[in-house]
């Protein structure tokens, strides 16, 4: 249904303005309705978002706000009832990233919202969408085109709980919602998602895709192109024309890559079908529960197969509780890259990558102190997560030569099977891997995630030399 009420009083500041930030996200989704109609040749998106929210504070709440895309507008608000709800908006920037515009959809509720209580936030809305390249977001590039369009939550194409503000939204953590997408599209098209594929409908020159999450999500992303569709037991990947030779290739790497991380890490639990979802390059590669947007290099160059390997072992993360996350699971995901290559191309990779690693972290260290002061375990609330990759990396390298192959997949796989239900923090991985590694770890945790002491090591020490200067003190428990 795709609807615009204009008799509700909308008050709208059509100038951006530095927004007042409320210190908590008050709602929190539990599910999603959308009904969204993508107007490709006219670069439009109509949309009706129903949203299924939960009073996350610890006490009663009158009013919360949304996110959407900066050029897209509410046009009507309404309660789970259809009773129409009184709601502002504004074009905001965001408090600590001054290049990034949103706008806020202030909704006033009805009557107070006890804590743990739930209600319905109907916003109607539609816009353009043209990505945030220009806010230094470079993989940002989501739009509605002929080409390619991408709907994701990276750009608030869809009404999105919280403030302009990182820092507020990362305390928050992520939420766990179900979800029902109707997407509508030009014939010709196909929609990607990560869910199961309900139902198509086509009438006058629209197709209709219906998509259901398999578990709960934290995020939707839905891709449309001439996408050609490769399925198989639980695997499913979504192609471009141009792309077919590598979507067969990638189908057979992505069956003995999950074949190969269960054989280490175990069965996945409540396994249902994962989806490839290729998409331009420079677009970013991400991963959520059941589905990852892979980039187009690595449909054609085989070389570049290890991003797929390393979106694919997030499917074994687990949520973190630490709020915001320092993020050291994509360090994990970094190294998985190379020890996967190893194994499945029959390559020698990790030594040199660790070397290469520590080199450019030893050159990064003398151009940014800020890393001599930070610990690995507080760059989510220093919004220091992109040398997670890289430190990480490096910590469980050193833990996996010194551990070995079997007691270091064991160890990963124990974390996922034991905390996959209600998350796990630093803590409890350290605590994990002190009471299952043969030798002790002592020292390389307090090095590299309770201290900055390895700034001072990466000086002195070649990556591949790592688990030698560990080895004395590790010896064998």
């Amino acid at each position: 249904m795709f609807t615009s009420y204009l008799a509700v009083t909308l008050i709208m500041t059509l100038q951006t303005q530095s927004p007042t930030i409320d210190t908590t996200v008050a709602f929190r989704p539990t599910r999603y309705d959308l009904n969204m109609k993508i107007d490709i040749p006219n670069k439009e998106l109509v949309a009706s978002a129903r949203i299924t929210i939960t009073n996350a504070t610890l006490a009663p709440v009158s009013s919360g706000s949304f996110l959407l895309y900066r050029l897209m507008r509410a046009s009507d608000v309404r309660d789970g009832a259809g009773r129409r709800l009184a709601f502002t908006q504004t074009v905001v920037e965001f408090e600590d990233h001054a290049t990034l515009q949103a706008r806020q959809v202030n909704v006033t509720l009805p009557r107070p919202l006890a804590p743990g209580q739930s209600t319905v936030v109907q916003i109607d809305y539609r816009g353009a969408l043209v990505g945030y390249a220009e806010t230094g977001m470079s993989y940002v590039r989501d739009r509605i085109d002929s080409a390619y369009t991408l709907l994701r939550l990276d750009a608030f194409a869809y009404p999105v709980p919280g403030v302009p503000s990182h820092r507020v939204n990362r305390r928050a953590g992520l939420p766990a919602y179900d979800y029902d997408a109707r997407v509508t599209v030009p014939e010709g098209f196909a929609v990607a998602n990560g869910g199961q594929l309900v139902g198509t409908t086509s009438d006058s020159g629209w197709t209709t895709f219906e998509y259901r999450n398999f578990k709960p999500a934290w995020r939707m992303d839905f891709a449309v192109a001439r996408f050609g569709v490769k399925q198989g037991g639980p695997v499913r990947i979504f192609y471009l024309p141009e792309d077919s030779a590598g979507g067969a290739r990638l189908f057979d790497v992505m069956n003995r890559t999950l074949d190969t991380y269960t054989r280490w890490f175990g069965p996945l639990r409540s396994a249902s079908q994962f989806s490839l979802i290729e998409i331009p390059d420079g677009w970013g590669s991400q991963a959520d529960v059941t589905s990852i947007l892979q980039s187009a290099a690595a449909f054609k160059d085989p070389k570049r197969q290890y991003e797929l390997y390393h979106e694919l072992s997030h499917l074994w993360n687990v949520t973190a509780t630490d709020l915001p996350p320092p993020r050291w699971n994509e360090g994990l995901a970094t190294f998985l890259e190379d020890v996967t290559t190893d194994s499945l191309e029959r390559r020698v990779t990790t030594d040199s990558s660790a070397d290469r690693m520590a080199e450019r972290l030893a050159g990064i260290v003398k151009k940014n102190d800020r890393l001599t002061k930070v610990r690995m375990a507080d760059y989510g609330r220093m919004q220091m997560t992109d040398y997670s990759y890289s430190v990480g990396a490096l910590m469980f390298y050193t833990m996996y030569r010194l551990m070995g192959h079997q007691a270091f997949t064991h160890l990963i796989g124990a974390y996922y099977q034991r905390y996959e239900v209600g998350g796990g923090s630093s803590d409890d991985f350290v605590r994990l891997a002190k009471s299952l590694s043969p030798v002790s770890l002592d020292q390389v945790f307090r090095d590299w995630l309770y201290s900055t002491h390895w700034t001072e090591v990466v000086a002195s020490t070649p990556g591949h030399a790592l688990p030698d200067r560990y080895r004395a003190t590790a010896g064998q428990k």
